[in-house]
């Protein structure tokens, strides 16, 4: 019965961390998709709209670190 009980306890702790691997992978792929459809947009007098720098003045060279099980992960933010 106490294997049963770390047996499960074991599983569910694998369910949620499976759950909440597959929420950042969405996030991380809807992220991509953002900057893949904001890639191309010029407007008419053919400059580019909303160029990172002015959307966004204070992100420019901002680079964030997630830690998550010992491994170090860093996406730099344009």
């Amino acid at each position: 019965m106490l294997a049963l009980k770390y047996l499960l306890m074991i599983l569910g702790a694998g369910l949620f961390g499976s759950a909440g691997a597959l929420v950042a992978y969405d996030i991380f792929l809807s992220e991509q998709l953002r900057r893949l459809l904001s890639r191309g947009k010029t407007d008419e007098s053919g400059a580019e709209v909303g160029a990172s720098s002015a959307r966004h003045p204070l992100r420019k060279g901002f680079t964030w670190g997630v830690n998550f099980l010992g491994v170090r992960a860093r996406q730099g933010l344009r």
